[in-house]
């Protein structure tokens, strides 16, 4: 009963928590791909690069997107009350090392100048928003998107919008889910999860953001983003500037772990001299030197700022990518969760490129064809002892922002910087003059890449392996690949081969312990929308993957393929149910597992796009694994059944492990999971009775009913009687009592020793 008061407690929390520090903003978050962030109707993308941001309250740009220190903001998407009241893990406290947030904000600008007269500027971030910005919300119910999305389970929960379902709170975006389990995308001219900010400024300009992401496994490493600037005043603007100003931190997906070398707990809300060591490029540069220098000309192709993790000169090897090393690692729980030695912690490469700044449909265009005009670049330090030289507007007017922002000066990007730091960057486009009633438009990509991606790969395996230092450079070419995808995605109309439906998984329980995987044969109805009759309905078979343990990335993996086999295969497939069920037979009761189910499709000898051209051949494809949808976020624990013998009391009951031992290299004494790794389990328990456990000086600390019909256990994740926090070292003494007329009022006692 205590828990049920607890979390009704902390839910009205959750709900305030979901108000941005940056003028209450309500932000949406993008979760479908690989590729996570979250936008508010500010103009800001991410989190802001400010003093307050010190928690960890809010979602930034994330790859690969990890929900583990972001309960807050993913409450609507992931608290799961009898979950909690279930003890089951991952629920209110997830553990919050090596989270792979990698930038400190993506904010807009709008620089100009009205009537010749008046200098403005609007600012959004990332190191602070200017006054002047209001929340300005998508009229969704008169636009080209109103027709999209879908409302079943568990969009109607997770998104806001579809034609039949309409749940905007306030000055939030809108967020549309254009997908549902078992079916393909139900609109293909348009991508999965689409959101949509707007925002105005003092100068009149209206700013609209639309995101777009995808989980297909070759378009989900992106996202893509259309800007709009709509002149909404009266007055003529001439000239107007618009300025993407980025933090991008690859560096801090690593810090959290490390105490030796005067490293310390740090990442981009501290900037402590240790996170200062990315690696800036731009490739249009005059000293453009990327790390695959045979691809130079390749990639000068595009107008791309990127960055990787680099080596701080305070350690004594080289930690470009952060390689974990134990010597100098933070013991704390928090802190150290199952890392391996040289495992590499900050192997992305994370990028801005730009997609079009010349779009046809009546926009304005820049009277310089050359874009960007500018690309600027600031030293970013320390936050709190405001070691910062980009400009902002608490410590800048208007005036010092256009000129820092749109003059040359010793900030421009003409030569990559040549250290390694941390820094804050913006890409300018203009000069524009825009009429009132005029628009102009940009439109980029926020990129990620690995060497893992490029290899194909599973991330968390691969960052383990000897090879990976060596292979972390590929990230780069990932990082183009994936450029160059969404280039073709866009420039195509948003006109891709679609991967198959995604399928809802439900879980059982076996009657020797182990985890049974359950889904329908919903999706082999599905007809992929690219296609006409029998080639239509493409779906062949099934892929099982699962994660166990989870990593100090949490749900991202490892993962590995545990079962494949055709649609129909009679091992698993019940015909008059029409569903399947996967016994995991390497599954082991009191251990927590993930599973993605993924579908596989027939492919295709040719693929033909909306307007008739043909792409040749299409490889099987199978449906993704990087969005929330397509994995059990909450992790699935088989257990041991009840038993008569058990009611009985005529198996002696234990606690396992005993004696339980902190330690991640240890298996045999705790169990394995970085997310839950206090869970001592009594085993062979009655159906009903009372577990009590006792300090060597008698203090009670737990006493809990099992009252489970089908369940022969119960786990105590260490919490005391009184939910102060967990038990200490020491040894302790059990007691369990009966409550089964079979043997009603029978005890069994014994003794627990704890090590941490």
């Amino acid at each position: 009963m205590k828990k049920r008061l607890l979390i009704i407690a902390l839910l009205p929390c959750f709900a305030l928590s979901q108000q941005d520090l940056l003028g209450q903003y309500r932000p949406r978050l993008m979760t479908r791909g690989k590729m996570w962030s979250a936008f508010r109707n500010n103009g800001l993308d991410g989190g802001g690069d400010r003093n307050n941001s010190s928690s960890h309250s809010q979602e930034s740009l994330s790859y690969p997107g990890n929900i583990a220190r972001e309960l807050t903001d993913f409450v609507e998407y992931f608290a799961d009350i009898e979950a909690y009241i279930n003890d089951d893990p991952h629920i209110i406290d997830p553990p919050r090392v090596t989270i792979s947030q990698n930038s400190k904000g993506q904010g807009i600008w709008i620089l100009s100048v009205a009537n010749g007269v008046d200098t403005l500027v609007s600012c959004s971030g990332t190191r602070a928003l200017s006054y002047d910005i209001k929340s300005d919300p998508y009229d969704i119910d008169n636009a080209i998107e109103s027709s999209l999305g879908n409302n079943v389970w568990p969009n109607s929960q997770r998104s806001n919008y579809s034609p039949d379902h309409k749940q905007i709170i306030g000055n939030e975006p809108v967020e549309i889910h254009n997908y549902k389990y078992h079916d393909y995308i139900s609109n293909d001219n348009f991508p999965e999860e689409i959101i949509i900010s707007q925002w105005k400024t003092k100068s009149g300009i209206r700013g609209t953001r639309k995101a777009y992401a995808w989980s297909y496994p070759d378009y989900d490493d992106f996202i893509i983003q259309e800007l709009f600037f709509e002149n909404t005043g009266n007055d003529i603007l001439d000239p107007v500037y618009f300025s993407l100003k980025t933090g991008i931190s690859v560096n801090s997906a690593a810090h959290g772990w490390a105490n030796g070398f005067g490293m310390g707990w740090s990442d981009w809300r501290v900037n402590r001299k240790q996170t200062q060591d990315d690696v800036f490029f731009y490739t249009k540069a005059d000293t453009f030197n990327p790390d695959l220098s045979e691809y130079k000309e390749q990639y000068q192709q595009h107008t791309m700022v990127y960055q990787r993790d680099g080596d701080w000169l305070g350690t004594t090897w080289d930690d470009s990518a952060q390689p974990y090393k134990e010597a100098v690692a933070d013991p704390h729980k928090n802190e150290f969760q199952g890392q391996k030695e040289n495992q590499l912690l900050a192997y992305q490469y994370i990028g801005l490129g730009v997609i079009d700044y010349l779009p046809e449909g009546g926009f304005v265009h820049p009277s310089s064809i050359e874009q960007p005009i500018q690309v600027k670049w600031w030293q970013s330090g320390n936050i709190d002892e405001l070691d910062y030289e980009d400009p902002n507007p608490v410590d800048n007017n208007d005036q010092e922002m256009f000129e820092a922002m749109v003059y040359s000066d010793q900030n421009d990007v003409t030569n990559t910087p040549i250290i390694d730091d941390l820094g804050e960057n913006a890409m300018v486009f203009g000069p524009y003059r825009l009429e009132p009633g005029q628009k102009a438009k940009i439109v980029v990509a926020f990129v990620g890449g690995s060497g893992a991606d490029w290899l194909n790969e599973d991330e968390i395996t691969w960052s383990l392996t000897p090879e990976a230092i060596q292979e972390h450079t590929l990230g780069e070419r990932s990082l183009f690949r994936n450029f160059e995808r969404a280039k073709f995605a866009y420039e195509n109309g948003f006109d891709i081969p679609d991967a198959p439906p995604d399928v809802e998984t439900w879980f059982g329980n076996s009657i020797r312990g182990e985890v049974v995987v359950n889904w329908s044969d919903d999706a082999e109805d599905a007809l992929d929308p690219d296609y006409n009759g029998d080639e239509a309905k493409d779906v062949r078979g099934y892929k099982i993957y699962r994660s166990w343990p989870p990593s100090h990335f949490w749900h991202n993996g490892p993962w590995e393929l545990i079962a494949e086999f055709p649609i129909g295969d009679p091992t698993y497939y019940d015909p008059d149910k029409k569903t399947y069920s996967f016994i995991d037979i390497e599954s082991f009761s009191g251990y927590n597992y993930y599973y993605s189910v993924h579908t596989v499709d027939s492919g295709h000898e040719h693929w033909y796009d909306k307007d008739g051209n043909d792409h040749g051949p299409i490889p099987p494809l199978e449906s993704g694994i990087t969005s929330p949808e397509q994995k059990n976020v909450i992790a699935i624990t088989p257990y041991q059944g009840s038993n008569i013998v058990f009611d009985q009391m005529e198996e002696p009951i234990r606690v396992v492990p005993n004696p339980y031992r902190l330690d991640f290299s240890d298996p045999n004494h705790m169990y394995p999971d970085v997310g839950d790794p206090y869970k001592l389990r009594f085993i062979n328990l009655p159906r009903k009775c009372i577990i009590r456990v006792y300090t060597i000086s008698g203090d009670l600390v737990l006493e809990r009913k099992h009252l489970d019909e089908s369940s022969g256990e119960s786990s105590w994740r260490q919490e005391t009687i009184t939910f102060s926090g967990n038990i200490v070292s020491g040894m302790y003494f059990w007691v369990v009592e009966s409550l089964v007329p079979e043997s009603a009022g029978q005890l069994q006692r014994g003794t627990l020793a704890i090590v941490k």
